[in-house]
């Protein structure tokens, strides 16, 4: 801000006591046109987090959301595409990590994007606090899921012990559901988790038959 001229207050955890180690937002928007000696107001906090990150689906969401998914999760990105150059894209087609995948903190993230109008996607939430703490602790595998005719919020696996409760996360739809373990199964190669037919229809189209998930515990 020195460097541009500019002078800038701050608010949230830590401003008063200047306390504060990072900038979680700002107005004017990063780009916007000021004039010389304006004021910009920043928004910090006095937490440091700097644990594993899970990465939001971001495909499908306007620019509000994609700046608003990234900031929640404390990642950068980067856009290609029409648009990406002068700010002008409105919607993500396409991204890399894959949605669900554990990134450290601070990771980068590229984002495909384009400028038509997007169609209106549901701003699913961002993981709960307990999958990143089962991620952290290395509570989670990565497989298929599959269904069966059974009680809805019970499931069955192979690797845990009975009553144990999981999340079940897609990773093409970021949703999720829990459910808890009162089945085993035989072991597979990448088949990890057999859900009631109730609770695999709140993830995909029973015909679809196997979705990707991640399973934490």
């Amino acid at each position: 801000m020195r460097r541009a001229g500019l002078f800038f207050v701050t608010v949230g955890p830590g401003a008063k006591t200047s306390h504060w180690v990072k900038a979680t937002g700002q107005s004017p928007k990063p780009g916007a046109l000021v004039a010389y000696h304006s004021q910009a107001t920043v928004h910090v906090t006095d937490v440091t987090p700097r644990g594993p990150r899970i990465m939001p689906r971001l495909v499908g969401r306007n620019r509000a959301q994609v700046f608003a998914l990234m900031r929640h999760t404390s990642l950068y990105f980067s856009t290609v595409g029409p648009g990406s150059s002068n700010g002008t894209w409105t919607v993500a087609v396409g991204q890399s990590p894959a949605p669900g995948t554990v990134v450290k903190w601070h990771a980068h993230a590229l984002v495909h994007v384009i400028t038509k109008t997007p169609t209106a996607v549901a701003f699913s939430a961002p993981p709960a606090v307990n999958e990143v703490a089962a991620i952290a602790a290395g509570h989670y595998r990565y497989g298929e899921a599959t269904w069966y005719s059974y009680v809805p919020g019970r499931c069955a696996t192979f690797f845990l012990p009975m009553g144990t409760v999981v999340t079940v996360r897609d990773l093409t739809t970021g949703h999720t559901i829990s459910c808890t373990v009162t089945d085993h199964e035989a072991p597979g190669p990448s088949h990890i988790i057999d859900l009631s037919e109730t609770q695999f229809a709140e993830l995909a189209p029973l015909p679809q038959g196997v979705i990707k998930v991640r399973v934490t515990w």
